[in-house]
């Protein structure tokens, strides 16, 4: 074949995909990333900018355990993934999938992202650590009411949005108080911490579980109906039983249930779940 022709036919596959970034297109992605401290609204700037290069059909970020999607999408055959550094710290990794496999240029413009990406990322993982400690309850591990508050106002609404069920479930340590009496404040935490560990075990990721205060614990279980958060109650005591350290001082609980209403308010469910409660404590 004519060299020339042969150049013509195989121009387009010689073509590089993708441009390099120069200093003014760097300068205005890194004040696009900068300042954002939820993570949700960074990774959007962030796959936004990626993808007027490169065609990215998912992303998942893995970080201490836990994977986040943040761009779905089918999978397919081509999988690239890259370890994200801010100078000796480990940002996590991220995972992406795309319709060809990456070539060179392509995986240095990702390596030029993510030095961007680096700086703001890291300052979202230190706000969301310090933003969580606020939402926790020290002594249990679990969320603490400023979470409670803030999570079932969003579990309202998505009920009340897509008609997901929701059902708030109320703990409350029958003999707490002589626990602390007899045995001492120490052991008194002890059974807060076992408390918690078993109403973690007893709920589905979905689900989510809190420390009001003292005794007083919460579950939010969305998608839920009375017959599935009875079945968790029921795994709760269970799991108490099964305690030995709970058994030993002798822990026991009651509980209470509401499922949501249209026109229920967070006042409204706990108050249900309360009178249920402390029916069930009457007739102990």
């Amino acid at each position: 074949m004519d060299p020339i022709l042969w150049d013509k036919f195989f121009a387009d596959e010689r073509k590089p995909r993708t441009k390099p970034l120069g200093a003014d297109q760097r300068l205005l992605i890194l004040q696009k990333l900068q300042g954002k401290l939820e993570l949700g609204i960074l990774f959007e700037i962030f796959t936004r900018e990626i993808e007027k290069q490169i065609d990215v059909s998912r992303l998942i970020w893995d970080l201490d355990d836990t994977s986040t999607l943040i761009r779905r999408g089918k999978g397919t055959e081509f999988n690239q993934t890259f370890v994200l550094r801010l100078g000796e710290n480990e940002l996590g990794k991220l995972k992406y999938t795309t319709p060809y496999k990456l070539d060179n240029d392509e995986i240095n413009l990702l390596h030029t992202y993510h030095r961007l990406f680096a700086g703001p990322l890291s300052n979202a993982i230190e706000y969301r650590r310090v933003k969580n400690m606020a939402m926790r309850d020290h002594l249990s591990g679990l969320g603490n009411r400023s979470s409670f508050e803030q999570d079932i106002q969003h579990s309202i609404a998505m009920s009340e949005r897509r008609d997901v069920g929701l059902v708030v479930v109320i703990f409350d340590l029958d003999n707490f108080k002589q626990v602390n009496d007899r045995y001492g404040h120490l052991d008194g935490d002890k059974v807060i911490r076992r408390f918690a560990i078993a109403l973690k075990h007893a709920v589905r990721t979905s689900d989510r579980c809190y420390r009001l205060g003292g005794d007083e614990f919460i579950m939010l279980l969305q998608p839920a109906t009375d017959k599935s958060a009875q079945k968790v109650a029921e795994r709760v005591h269970h799991l108490i039983n099964d305690d030995q350290a709970l058994r030993t001082l002798q822990v026991s609980s009651s509980h209470g249930y509401a499922q949501y209403q249209k026109g229920d308010t967070t006042l409204s469910l706990i108050d249900r779940a309360d009178r249920q409660l402390y029916k069930q404590k009457r007739n102990k």
